[in-house]
């Protein structure tokens, strides 16, 4: 009695634990009928195992007989250099400089040579042949750089870092940014001697960055080869589109009947005899191509097989494959985009994107340091004085579709059309004569009115009484032109007088800035005193934003005013035609600012630097056209006593 209570105690337990062992939750969903889910799935069992490293000359081999494979690899590589580069130099002779030894040094091609390699090796190395006087074992002698001879391109396979020379951290020695890179490197060419070289002279291009716990410990500095990381998707590819073809040959598969075909083949010579008739019938047909076969118990059909699916699951291997190496199907197999209305263009961006990343990581930095050595040595050259700061831009990728580029277009034919409405003002003002816009629209193509403004000579046909030096007053009366001079100082030699004052002559549409002064109610436009530390450029800024709000965009020399009176400094005057804002008496010198024609402001008072100013700027505008009379230098002077 009691052994049978113990037992059935114990499977009360035991029914007990089953049944709060079946109560535990889990993330997921289970099946036991079906397995799915439990440790029996064969779904669950899935792991990666990478495979083995691939030779290098397996890689030189796929890329020498698959086009596809190589297709993978030239095209990012072409594209990166294929839209060119900006330095935002503004001289042209330094540009042109750089542009011809680039060009002279084959840039282009031994960059993307230089990528290609990176991608189908993992890396590649640039030497530089540096004419500084040094060998290649040398760090490059900056102060010493004459001139560069050659670049020369070698594989991943054709380097080894020296890990020997890794730099340290020595802040003393100027080598902070190459912390935990090698100094040297040793290049084993297929033709010549091996050779060492110093990293000062090299130009290093990886394949991507790989983790410093990366297992590719032979691709641990450079980067990993693409072949390892597409070869499965690529080979997908291929032989899809082979077993593609090769299914052509089981389009249409013919069925033989023979009548109580399976007794025959029992028999001794069953087998021989039906492929005897088999051959006979495949004679018949290559001779007379028809089938003979008897009416009586044999029959010959053909059956068609159906392949829908196939071009989907090709279709499906190729989205793969631009999938992994980040090129459209577009650029990689030459076809349409596919889709109602598809148009590309957001893969088309995708990948300019992923060029834009090699351009980064490759290029960059490393066509900094040629153009670094290139102006050094055309400084040393004597090709210009000193060595101008540059920024270097890739130009943008993207070529514009026709819609896009006729609104470019119209663009900038709004733009010219605006240049041309200033020109029509210039010239309705007679400030500018018709064969002065047309001279320069047939020099350059376009017109641009401070071009014209700065030359120095040039046809001033037709220029109005106003700006002839003598006004309304004087040219029909017996009066002297010289009256209406009165207050003015002789024009005196300039070229040795330094200003210490600076006025502007902001004109818009034919009229000049004018304001009020506060203290006397004279006319007078933006100027005053230059500070400690201006130029008379500075001053002239200053003077203008702080008196009328305005911020002055070009200022063009006019004169200087040198023989101004004791309370008065010399001046040097400035022609504005282009600022941003609206002008206002924005301190408590000026008031009531306004743009005023020259003829009104002549009828007023103004502020005898001001009517100089105007003066000296409207005779400069009638000397362009005759030079002014030589006058006795005692005469204009007495008028000032």
């Amino acid at each position: 009695m009691g052994r049978r209570k113990i037992k059935k105690d114990a499977k009360a337990t035991g029914e007990r634990k089953v049944q709060k062992a079946r109560e535990v939750r889990r993330d997921g969903y289970q099946n036991l009928l079906n397995k799915y889910g439990t440790k029996n799935d064969v779904s669950e069992n899935y792991q990666f195992v990478s495979d083995e490293p691939v030779a290098d000359v397996e890689l030189t081999l796929n890329y020498e007989g698959n086009g596809l494979f190589a297709r993978i690899i030239d095209i990012p590589a072409d594209e990166a250099v294929s839209s060119g580069f900006t330095y935002g130099i503004s001289d042209t002779d330094i540009e042109n400089f750089i542009n011809n030894s680039l060009d002279e040094l084959d840039f282009e091609e031994m960059a993307a040579t230089a990528i290609k390699w990176s991608r189908l090796y993992g890396g590649a190395l640039m030497v530089m042949i540096i004419d500084d006087g040094g060998e290649l074992t040398d760090p490059v002698n900056w102060d010493g750089i004459r001139g560069i001879d050659e670049l020369m391109v070698f594989e991943r396979p054709l380097v080894t870092p020296d890990y020997s020379s890794i730099y340290q951290h020595r802040p003393d020695t100027g080598t902070r940014s190459k912390f935990g890179l090698p100094e040297f490197y040793n290049i084993s060419p297929v033709y010549g001697t091996a050779f060492r070289v110093h990293e000062s002279r090299c130009l290093l291009f990886k394949n991507g960055i790989l983790p410093s716990s990366t297992t590719r410990t032979e691709y641990r500095f450079f980067g990993m080869p693409e072949y390892e990381r597409v070869h499965k998707a690529l080979q997908e590819t291929v032989t899809s589109h082979g077993n593609g073809v090769k299914l052509l040959d089981r389009a249409v598969q013919a069925v033989y009947k023979i009548k109580g075909l399976a007794t025959l083949l029992n028999t001794d010579e069953g087998e021989n005899t039906v492929i005897r008739r088999l051959q006979l019938i495949d004679i018949a047909k290559g001779i007379i191509n028809s089938i003979a076969i008897d009416a009586d118990g044999e029959d010959y059909d053909y059956k068609t097989v159906t392949f829908s699916g196939v071009k989907d699951i090709v279709d499906s291997t190729c989205n793969m494959l631009s999938a992994v190496t980040n090129i459209p199907q577009t650029k990689l197999f030459g076809r349409s985009p596919a889709g109602e209305n598809a148009t590309g263009e957001g893969d088309m961006e995708n990948f300019y994107k992923f060029v834009e990343r090699i351009q980064k990581l490759n290029l960059k930095n490393n066509l900094r340091t040629l153009i670094d050595i290139i102006l050094i040595a055309g400084k040393v050259k004597g090709r210009y004085g000193e060595i101008p700061d540059y920024t270097l831009k890739f130009n943008p990728l993207w070529s514009l579709s026709e819609k896009e580029q006729a609104d470019v277009d119209k663009t900038k034919a709004d733009t010219e059309y605006v240049k041309a409405q200033t020109a029509q003002v210039y010239t309705d003002m007679q400030a500018l004569d018709a064969s002065e816009v047309r001279k320069r629209l047939a020099e350059s193509g376009e017109f641009t009115i401070n071009d014209v403004l700065n030359e120095e000579s040039g046809d001033w046909d037709d220029i109005p009484e106003e700006y002839a030096g003598e006004s309304e007053e004087t040219i029909n009366t017996a009066l002297s032109a010289e009256q209406e001079q009165a207050g003015i100082p002789e024009r005196m030699e300039t070229d040795s007088v330094i200003p210490s004052g600076c006025g502007v002559l902001v004109v818009k549409d034919g009229k000049v800035l004018v304001g009020e002064r506060k203290d006397s109610g004279l006319l007078c436009g933006p100027g005053g005193h230059i500070e400690n530390g201006e130029t008379s450029e500075d001053a002239a800024i200053r003077e203008a934003r702080e008196e009328f709000g305005i911020n002055v965009a070009e200022l063009i020399p006019v004169t200087v005013l040198p023989g101004m009176p004791p309370e008065y400094c010399p001046s040097q005057v400035f022609l504005c035609t282009e600022f941003y804002g609206e002008p206002r008496a924005f301190n408590d010198e000026m008031e009531n600012a306004r743009f005023e024609p020259f003829s009104e402001i002549r009828k007023h008072e103004m502020f005898l630097p001001f009517r100089m100013s105007v003066e000296e700027f409207l005779t400069e505008l009638n000397d362009l056209h005759s030079p002014p009379q030589a006058q006795d230098t005692e005469e204009r002077g007495a008028q000032y006593g």
